[in-house]
Formats: C-alpha cells, structure tokens, sequence
C-alpha cells in the first residue's frame, strides 16, 4: 500500500414584525453582557419545543442538531472553526484512498456508568446511516467492530471527505435516550440546563466535580421573533438556528445585518422540480423558468450583504476537473433572458394551452413570504401563475435549503438525482452509480463530471444563491466563530471550554 493510500490522523490530547417594531423601540440600547460574567450561558435555539425534546427524531432541525451535539458525540465532531476533531474516537487511519476508516475509541463510559465498546457503536452507526441515507449520497457504508475499541468503516466508493460527514451531529451515537456528553441534559420546565460531563475518556471510577455556572448552557427553543427580543433584552447570549425566512425579523427587532454573525456555509438553497404535468416535463419550460428569475433582486429584499447568488447548482468544482457546468444564459442581459423565456413559454402555450396553476412548496416565515412574491413576479412575466403551500404539501416546485454535509461533488449530484424524487435525467442516475463503482480516481471524475452536465442542462433543480445560516452572539462569548459547516459546539463558546 502507496503512502498516498494510507493517512493517519491522530486527535490532539398584531404579527411577528409588529410586536418586534414596537419591542424594539421600548428596549434601551445597551451593550452585551460583559466578560467577566460567571452566569451559566444562554442559549435560544429557533425551533419547535419538541425539537429540543426529541433531538433524534428532529435531527434535521438547527435545534434539534444542536441539541443532539451536546448531548450525544459522534466518532468525531466539529469544532469552532468547523475543522474536523476528535469526539468518541481517540486516532483514525484513513485507507485505500478513502475507501476504508479505522477507528481507535476513547475509554468512554454511557451515562449509566457502562463502558462504550465497539460492537455497540458500530450497530448504533449502522443504524444512524439508515435512518439518514440522503445525507449519504448513494454510499452504503459497512460498518464493523474489529475490537472492543476498534471499529472499521468501509465505503462502496473512495471518498477522502467521509470524516466531514462522520462529524455530523446526526450521526451522534446514543444508548436508549442519552449520549456520552459533551453535556448531560436537565430538563426545567421548558428550558434544559446543560450540565458538562466530568470525563467522558476517564472510564470506570471517575469523579465527576460540580462545574462553576459559566461551564453551564440553560437552552431553550424559542421562535425566531421571540429569541431576537430576548437577545436584545439581554436575557439570552446566543441565538442559533437563523436562516433566510428570519431575515426580516432582524431589522424589526433594532438589529442591523451587520450584528448578524453569517456563517460561510455551502449547499443547495434552490427550487426542486418535483411536479408531473407535461408543462414542466418541457426541457425548454424548465429552463425559462430558471432564466426568468431576477436573483440579484431577491437578494436586494432579502438585504443580507454577504448573500452570494447562483445560477448553477454546484458551487465550486469540487471532484470534477473543470468548472462546474454554468447556463448558456449565464452572461445575459436579464432582459435577453426574460424574452428568450417568454417565447418558450409561449411555444407551449400554443400547442397546450395554458400552463397549469405552480404549487410552491416554502417554509413559513416572512424571509420566505418575499421569495413567493418575488418568484410570483418574475413568473408572471411568462404567464405563469403560482400559489404558496407548506413544505409537507404536494407540490410542483419544492425548497431545497441544505448545507452540505461534506465536500464533495456525490453529495450535490446525488441530493439532486432521480432517487431524491426530483425531475430527472435517468442518465445521470446511471453515470452516478457507475462513478460509486469506479476502480480509478480518474474514472470516478470523468464520470461525475458527465452526470454533472446531465443534471445542469436538464433543469430539475433551479438554484438560487447559497444556504443562509445566521447566529448572533454576545461579547462573552469569545470562543464563538462563524463556521463553514452552520455548526456552533456549545462548549467551545467560552474562552475555558469543559
């Protein structure tokens, strides 16, 4: 075996806005706490109550997956910075190009005092991997204890950035309901008070200290417009869990897009073509309607500064060994598009008639409320109508607001193939599988660069810029960094971490 195939890392030791206008002019204008405050950290998470309750189930959540990362560790974790760390696992060996993972446990106890051993870990993962096969891209992992505390990961493909996705919080491993820490939850009423596990790596014996308050996170989920006031009343230090529906709740609660702490994440934030009707089953309809879209206005309503807008759906080239595949149109003038689209449009219209009602699927929230009317517009300079429904609705055009769960072209392609239920290319599926099975690293770019251009051209996905993820954050926090992965470790939040 080459160097090159062989890596080893080892871990070092009357609505919304209303009542937010009027609460902001209310509340004084004062500073955020200071550093010397000892008090226990507090946390609003933007979600439902039952997403902190039922982090497992809700583990697709900003809450829920914030949740279940304090409580429950991974083999591996991500820390401030969105880098790569340890958590349950103590070293890892990397082989094969990144086909095969060996993994070396800490000495961990479950909360009930029992020593973590592989066998349990690796039937827990396997069962993580089924219950998430979208974030998988296709892969089928096999997953299998070597020792009481060596377990290996064999993947059907090569894929170097597998450790990004073992550090996902929905892969945490728990036992029953609770995990190995890095917090052990205390439910108060509808708050949790999280408190630091002594030693998850001290096996049997040890002693665990009472931690001082700062080392503490009382959490809680609260509403986008509830935690915004609470922030600027001082009375939560973080707020986690903001996206691009929250955005105007920001300005209405006294805070600019300057105060936000905007998270450089990458993913898939566009429009999934999901309806049947033979108006978009129309190569040229689909594509009119992507042209039609005034993005940079989208971005204006929106007024988040630092929102990158796209047009193509992968956002940088990532495996493929060229730039990902853009629009003819690209470079246009949005007027040439708009006529272009129009005429395709019309086309149909003359063979078909008119073109059927569009059901868009969004999320609630007034950020989505803009990007309806927004796309209400521009359709309708096609004549193209369309109506607003929920996200578990039928419909023909579904958002698809997802950070990307590692770096890598599988991921993007795969979320974007036949098997996620989008209009597709059967083509492309092929290519896919075919690019899983490859015997060469050559051959695995060759063919995810043609599925790639299958995917782009046939339009069954029209992207729309990237994934926003916001927080915001009081001056005590000084462990606090915007992360690549939209991923916040609550114990890395103060300047002495537990």
């Amino acid at each position: 075996m080459s160097g090159a195939d062989r890596m080893m890392w080892r871990s070092p030791a009357s609505g919304p806005l209303a009542r937010l206008a009027l609460a902001a002019t209310l509340l004084a204008a004062a500073s955020c706490t200071g550093d010397r405050d000892q008090s226990p950290v507090k946390v609003d998470l933007i979600g439902q109550a039952s997403e902190i309750l039922n982090p497992l189930r809700a583990s697709d959540t900003p809450a829920g997956k914030a949740m279940l990362g304090a409580t429950a560790q991974g083999l591996l974790a991500f820390d401030a910075r969105g880098e790569v760390m340890d958590a349950l696992a103590e070293s890892w060996i990397v082989e094969d190009g990144g086909q095969s993972y060996i993994v070396r446990l800490k000495r961990a106890v479950w909360a009930d005092g029992e020593p973590v051993k592989a066998e349990a870990v690796a039937r827990l993962l396997r069962e993580r991997f089924r219950a998430n096969p979208n974030w998988l891209a296709g892969l089928k992992p096999q997953v299998r204890a070597m020792t009481d505390r060596v377990i290996e990961i064999r993947l059907d493909a090569a894929l170097p950035a597998f450790l990004q996705l073992l550090a996902q919080p929905q892969f945490a491993i728990l036992s029953g309901d609770s995990g190995t820490g890095p917090y052990r939850a205390k439910r108060q009423d509808a708050q949790f008070d999280l408190v630091p596990v002594g030693s998850v790596a001290a096996g049997e014996g040890a002693t665990e200290h009472e931690p001082p308050p700062v080392d503490h996170r009382i959490v809680q989920a609260s509403s986008g417009a509830r935690a915004l006031v609470r922030f600027r009343e001082r009375r939560t230090d973080l707020v986690l869990g903001g996206r691009f529906q929250h955005l105007l709740l920001v300005p209405a609660a006294g805070f600019s897009m300057a105060d936000l702490r905007v998270d450089p994440v990458s993913g898939l934030f566009g429009l999934a073509l999901t309806g049947r009707s033979a108006f978009l089953a129309d190569g040229n309809v689909r594509d009119a309607l992507s042209r039609v879209i005034d993005r940079a206005a989208l971005a204006s309503t929106l007024g988040l500064p630092t929102w990158a807008t796209f047009d193509h759906p992968l956002p940088a080239s990532l495996e493929l060994d060229r730039a990902p595949t853009m629009p003819v149109w690209a470079d246009s003038p949005r007027e040439t598009r708009v006529t272009i689209a129009r005429r395709a449009v019309e086309h149909w219209r003359v063979s078909h008639g008119e073109p059927p009602l569009l059901r868009v699927a969004l999320p609630e929230g007034a950020g989505a409320t803009v990007l309806f009317r927004r796309l209400a517009r521009d359709f309708a300079e096609l004549g193209v109508r369309i109506d607003r429904v929920a996200m578990d609705d039928t419909a023909d055009l579904v958002l698809i607001d997802e950070v990307a769960p590692f770096d890598s072209a599988f991921w993007y392609l795969s979320r974007l193939d036949c098997a996620a239920k989008l209009l597709c290319d059967k083509r492309a599926s092929d290519l896919l599988a075919s690019a899983r099975q490859a015997d060469t690293a050559a051959e695995q770019t060759r063919l995810l660069g043609e599925a790639e251009r299958l995917i782009a051209d046939y339009g069954g996905y029209i992207a729309l810029g990237q994934p926003i993820r916001w927080a915001l954050a009081s001056r005590r926090l000084t462990g606090f960094q915007p992360s690549p992965r939209g991923i916040h470790p609550l114990n890395k939040l103060t300047p002495v971490p537990n």
